[in-house]
């Protein structure tokens, strides 16, 4: 009897080193170099344009890929977007829009769509030239962003990807 337990005790750690190896080697380490590049841009950008980081950055995936930051640049609270080559596309300083007013927005227009738990993730994007707040919606048949202006909150756009 203690032979057959010895023998399944090491097919049980042998599946469970195959487990773990596979985890780390599909999930983990991509995961963890995907955010370990993340972070290498975000740095290479403070530090080349000598921005104080304040504790915001976003890969915002549209059309194209723009990484938004919140910097202070030259004294002043800005959110600034870089495209994939790392080169300034745009910046804004001044008035942003309350995000509770922008939520409440988006639930009071699209109310048997979204869930006031969906809303609370709001996220700064780079879309039609302009930074926007956005929100990604994601249910089992459909995908829906919408769009707000981040400067005074009004609607961009919307729209269903089934």
């Amino acid at each position: 009897m203690k032979k057959h337990l010895y023998k399944i005790i090491i097919v049980a750690l042998i599946i469970i080193l195959c487990v773990v190896s596979f985890y780390m080697l599909w999930v983990h380490v991509p995961y963890y170099n995907y955010h370990h590049q993340l972070d290498e841009v975000r740095n290479e950008i403070c530090e080349k344009n000598n921005y104080e980081y304040m504790d915001y950055f976003v890969e915002h995936r549209g059309k194209e890929v723009y990484y938004i930051l919140k910097v202070k640049m030259n004294g002043v609270e800005s959110y600034v977007s870089y495209n994939k080559e790392l080169k300034l596309v745009d910046y804004y300083q001044g008035h942003v829009a309350d995000e509770k007013m922008v939520q409440n927005a988006i639930l009071k227009k699209y109310k048997d769509q979204v869930s006031e738990d969906e809303v609370k993730e709001l996220n700064i994007g780079y879309e039609n030239n302009k930074f926007v707040y956005y929100l990604k919606v994601q249910r089992k048949e459909t995908l829906m962003y919408i769009y707000y202006d981040l400067k005074d909150g009004a609607f961009v756009k919307a729209y269903n990807v089934a």
